[in-house]
């Protein structure tokens, strides 16, 4: 994807040079990369853009930038499809100092809206930890509902928590935000 996705708070932009020293530092913080907690912080920039490129490779898939209306980078976003127009994956990765300002539901609204309504996409799917339970909250506020939860899986903060895997549906979708649906079926 090399358009931009434009809400009022945030816009989604294709990754730049000047972004992979910021991304990095998200990548090597062990308490928002909790999930990574047993390997070593060593995610440098030069990685960071070879990790993204070969990512932005892949048909039916990016990585895009979040950063305000303002131009300041707040974080990124991904999708994968599994199944082409049939179901994706997506994540988000944020800076600690902008958790709360909504900047993270309406990168992830601008995303579902692309998935749903452009790529036609059937279900979309995430995952999160039991250790941020403001994270699963704001995923069930978008319409996710839990589908798998995998007990003890990850460590956060020396805490052994739960990973939750989540999903929407495309009819659940356009119904929780009262759109109807131009595309009938699979």
């Amino acid at each position: 994807m090399r358009e931009t996705l434009q809400g009022k708070l945030v816009r989604l932009r294709p990754v730049g040079d000047g972004d992979y020293g910021y991304f990095a530092d998200l990548k090597n913080n062990m308490f928002t990369q909790a999930w990574n907690q047993r390997l070593p912080p060593n995610y440098t920039a030069e990685k960071m853009k070879k990790r993204f490129q070969d990512a932005n490779e892949k048909p039916n898939s990016a990585i895009l930038a979040i950063e305000t209306t303002e131009g300041v980078l707040v974080g990124n976003i991904n999708y994968s499809e599994s199944t082409p127009r049939f179901d994706a994956t997506f994540g988000i990765a944020m800076g600690k100092e902008h958790w709360g300002k909504g900047l993270a539901e309406e990168a992830q609204e601008l995303l579902l809206e692309f998935l749903f309504v452009e790529r036609g996409i059937q279900i979309v799917r995430l995952w999160t930890q039991g250790g941020f339970p403001w994270a699963e909250k704001a995923a069930k506020k978008l319409g996710f509902r839990p589908m798998v939860r995998f007990r003890d899986n990850t460590i956060i903060d020396g805490k052994i928590v739960d990973t939750i895997y989540m999903d929407i549906l495309r009819e659940e979708y356009f119904s929780s935000r009262k759109r109807e649906d131009e595309v009938k079926g699979p």
